[in-house]
């Protein structure tokens, strides 16, 4: 990772999007990666036909690499179709990074985030 990311993603965690429930929101789901402590909540609101996310919400603490993942999916998430994110992975997150890898030790706290998303939307 390039001194540049390195630089945007502190600037992301010191302040990060769409941190906070939202007023309205049709799913909330919690998620933990224990390994590292991260634990957070995340709060989507639907379109009224339930197929695409209108608005994300997300609350919770943790390390630098999953708020900042956070941070940026939450953003990404908005108006998109639920089946598109269902089929994300990792390498769907890694182009918003500018990045072509992860290091497999930050992995968990890489794809908490999404997996917390892709949690919800499979339990409507």
């Amino acid at each position: 990772m390039t001194d540049f990311y390195q630089e945007e993603m502190i600037a992301e965690f010191k302040e990060p999007q769409n941190k906070g429930k939202i007023s309205e929101f049709d799913l909330e789901q919690k998620g933990v990666n224990a390994s590292c402590g991260d634990d957070l909540v995340v709060f989507l609101k639907l379109s009224t036909d339930g197929t695409k996310i209108e608005n994300v919400g997300w609350d919770g603490q943790g390390c630098v690499v999953s708020v900042t993942s956070m941070s940026v999916l939450s953003e990404k998430l908005k108006g998109k179709m639920i089946s598109e994110v269902l089929s994300w992975d990792e390498n769907n997150l890694l182009p918003f990074f500018g990045m072509e890898e992860l290091n497999k030790g930050r992995e968990k706290c890489f794809m908490l985030g999404l997996r917390t998303v892709q949690k919800a939307i499979k339990n409507i």
